[in-house]
């Protein structure tokens, strides 16, 4: 986090009664962790994520506002109704978070991760000069579960003779990833790592093996699912996500140590494991061109887009940072 961040995350924390987004926080805000679609405004991806974002938070007007300190991102916040109120007005959220901005010198109001469907309810806010927009190359990748689970077509058909070429040559099995089990998954992802390279890799999100240790704080076998892979009874391979509702599930990690479409095999058994949920979410590429290329040949896919609004009132604002 650079100096000026650290000014205002400071500011924050200790003069307006903001708290940190971590693995203390993670299960009073799971009440706010329903309805988006969208896998990065999610409240396990903050928490897993703790050492990149640089999350705080606050409850105004019972719904979590956070701010994070993403490196070499703009300030960026994300607003959290709550399930059993999740129709509460905006207008006041943002008039708040707008006098927030102003107090250190921030000249607008960023929000980000906003679903497609709430866009125009953010838009009718008023006072503000108002900017929406997306990234391409933020979407994030959609895919119905049952699609995955049954790779059908003509598309798919190379994927099929590799997942039958691997069942009929190797002794697969899978075992249900529990609370008394967890503690495989950092040994997998360690043989996963030895594989990579590593700058490359923490040039994204930062150090995955990092994220995948504070995640085993919150890892709970009656809120996240997931499997192990054994070829021949030694691990080769895991899955793990969330069932957000009905709607959406998120993945969170999935591994394969083993090459030549064994991750292939890896989604389509957790697949047939996760159809209570209709999509699976994956996240974005994140300009990654091995990634972006594995999730347009996993399956039939949807990019769901990630609107940012923009507050501004075009005012030279003189704050306390």
């Amino acid at each position: 986090m650079n100096e000026k961040y650290q000014k205002i995350h400071s500011y924050l924390l200790n003069n307006e009664g903001f708290l940190p987004i971590d693995t203390n926080s993670y299960t009073l805000l799971q009440k706010y962790n329903y309805g988006s679609l969208l896998q990065e405004k999610n409240i396990a991806t903050y928490v897993t994520w703790q050492n990149t974002f640089f999350g705080l938070y606050k409850i105004i007007n019972d719904c979590l506002c956070a701010v994070f300190f993403h490196e070499g991102r703009d300030v960026y916040w994300t607003i959290h109704r709550p399930q059993e109120n999740e129709s509460y007005p905006l207008q006041p959220i943002i008039d708040t978070l707008f006098e927030y901005c102003k107090k250190v010198s921030m000249p607008f109001l960023r929000i980000k991760f906003i679903d497609k469907y709430l866009v125009d309810e953010y838009e009718t806010v008023t006072g503000y000069t108002i900017q929406t927009a997306y990234y391409n190359n933020d979407r994030e990748y959609a895919y119905k579960i049952m699609d995955l689970a049954d790779l059908q077509g003509s598309a798919n058909y190379y994927k099929r003779k590799r997942i039958k070429k691997i069942l009929e040559n190797k002794d697969i099995s899978v075992e249900t990833i529990t609370n008394s089990n967890i503690k495989l998954l950092p040994e997998i992802e360690e043989k996963w790592c030895s594989q990579q390279d590593c700058p490359q890799c923490r040039a994204f999100y930062g150090c995955e093996k990092d994220a995948i240790e504070v995640f085993l704080k919150i890892f709970d076998e009656k809120v996240h699912h997931g499997l192990y892979i054994y070829d021949n009874k030694n691990p080769a391979g895991y899955i793990i996500s969330e069932k957000i509702n009905e709607k959406i599930n998120f993945l969170y990690f999935g591994k394969s140590i083993i090459p030549d479409g064994f991750l292939f095999l890896i989604y389509k058994m957790y697949s047939e494991h996760a159809t209570d949920s209709e999509y699976m979410n994956i996240n974005e590429d994140m300009g990654h061109e091995g990634l972006r290329k594995f999730k347009k040949m996993l399956s039939t896919y949807e990019l769901w887009k990630k609107y940012m609004i923009t507050y501004n009132k075009n005012m030279f604002i003189e704050g306390k940072i």
